[in-house]
């Protein structure tokens, strides 16, 4: 089934996205609509989460079909070309990379939802096509972490960092898979390599905090919670926690 486009209002976040561009190369149309290039029978895009990668390709699919208003397509023409001239090259990575592909937005979409048996299938299917693609492992071990299956995510996890996805989310969920394996030590080490790569990630810190709590240390575990609270005051975890063991 071909991908289609939807128009989606310009997200208030693009200006952000764009501030290393000076408003002398290019001035963003609050008037003109996105394209994005979507995949199955859903329209609900986050625009929060909306990247320039999926803007680009959009833009360019309907340069590329001309189905737009003459004074769009120019207005994406320059978009494109002020943002990305390397922009061709960087597409055809993105989309052999297969983050695109049906099964693998099925999985995460599924997943999400809930639905994790049935995700637990589509993503298998994405691994059997794209086999070296690390996304896909890191589905897979999401999948099966909350499946309760964490021998099997912690396999999913570590072929996901072989491959190049040394993430801190992915050497967090790692760390729950040892976690729940009783391998304190191996969490421990995977969640103290993936705070120093992202130091203010409070899943990171309150997964700390529940270690300490494992180990018996209630003073360390009430620092890690004091410290989500300084990243974040409305976290309920911490704040819980605190609450109840002032």
């Amino acid at each position: 089934m071909k991908n289609r486009i939807i128009f989606l209002p310009v997200p208030e976040t693009l200006h952000e996205q764009l501030a290393y561009k000076t408003q002398d190369e290019f001035q963003i149309n609050p008037g003109i609509p996105i394209p994005v290039e979507i995949t199955g029978d859903t329209d609900i895009i986050s625009l929060e989460n909306l990247s320039i990668e999926m803007i680009l390709s959009g833009m360019l699919r309907v340069i590329q079909e001309g189905e737009a208003d003459p004074q769009w397509l120019e207005y994406y023409s320059c978009f494109v070309l002020a943002l990305r001239p390397d922009i061709l090259t960087r597409l055809k990575e993105l989309k052999n990379c297969g983050l695109y592909d049906e099964s693998f937005i099925k999985a995460h979409k599924l997943i999400q939802e809930g639905k994790t048996e049935e995700g637990l299938g589509h993503i298998r299917i994405f691994l059997e096509q794209r086999p070296l693609v690390w996304n896909g492992w890191f589905v897979l071990g999401w999948a099966l972490r909350l499946l309760g299956r964490y021998t099997d995510g912690e396999t999913a996890f570590r072929k996901a960092i072989e491959l190049g996805g040394d993430t801190s989310d992915t050497r967090n969920e790692l760390a729950i898979c040892l976690m729940e394996k009783g391998d304190t030590v191996g969490a421990r080490r995977e969640l103290e390599a993936a705070l120093k790569e992202d130091p203010e990630n409070v899943k990171i810190i309150s997964n700390l905090g529940v270690l300490a709590l494992k180990d018996g240390d209630k003073d360390k575990a009430a620092a890690f919670f004091r410290t989500i609270l300084e990243i974040d005051e409305n976290d309920p975890v911490a704040g819980n926690y605190l609450k109840d063991n002032p």
